[in-house]
């Protein structure tokens, strides 16, 4: 072997190992906002693919928003029959992609703060995701006062597929803050 072609499979390897890291971290904060069963929620992102249009498309919700698009998809009751099945559903799915038919169940995830992904990108674009993601990961603090729901989705969306998890209080929102998945 060539020492370029070493350089190359160790390029291709780290990067690959890189790559299950990011996936792994996302997974973890992703079961951490399932799982959240406060008035603060946890955002999330997962892929929806709409069967009635055939768009596939990331959204970015809270746990409680994404369980009731399960009940509602699957027409679960509120029993504790419906609640784990809910609950499993959404767990399942490692690689957090869903399709629905049911438009409730669409609503129900993405209606709330309902942007498109050029509005996500020319945000992107302004505010340096990488640096702010680093930032917040190496202090573990964060907040940011934001009034605009779907403002603060797009950050929340942005950050997550950072690895930074972010949650809002339900009851006193406004406020996107940093969450440490690990401590209480």
């Amino acid at each position: 072997m060539t020492r370029q072609t070493l350089i190359l499979v160790f390029a291709f390897l780290l990067t690959a190992s890189f790559d299950s890291q990011q996936k792994d971290e996302l997974y973890l904060n992703y079961v951490a906002a399932i799982n959240s069963e406060s008035s603060f929620q946890y955002f999330l992102v997962v892929k929806v693919k709409n069967l009635n249009n055939g768009l596939t498309r990331e959204y970015c919700t809270t746990g409680n928003f994404l369980k009731g698009a399960l009940h509602r998809e699957y027409n679960l009751g509120y029993d504790n029959k419906g609640i784990e099945k809910a609950h499993s559903l959404a767990l399942d799915s490692k690689d957090r992609y869903f399709e629905f038919k049911n438009d409730s169940a669409i609503w129900n995830i993405g209606g709330v703060w309902e942007y498109t992904m050029a509005e996500l990108a020319q945000l992107e674009k302004k505010v340096n995701f990488d640096s702010l993601a680093i930032q917040i990961k190496k202090t573990g603090k964060w907040k940011k006062e934001i009034f605009d729901d779907k403002t603060m989705s797009m950050y929340a969306h942005a950050l997550f597929n950072k690895g930074v998890l972010t949650g809002e209080n339900n009851c006193w929102g406004g406020t996107l803050q940093y969450v440490d998945r690990n401590k209480e």
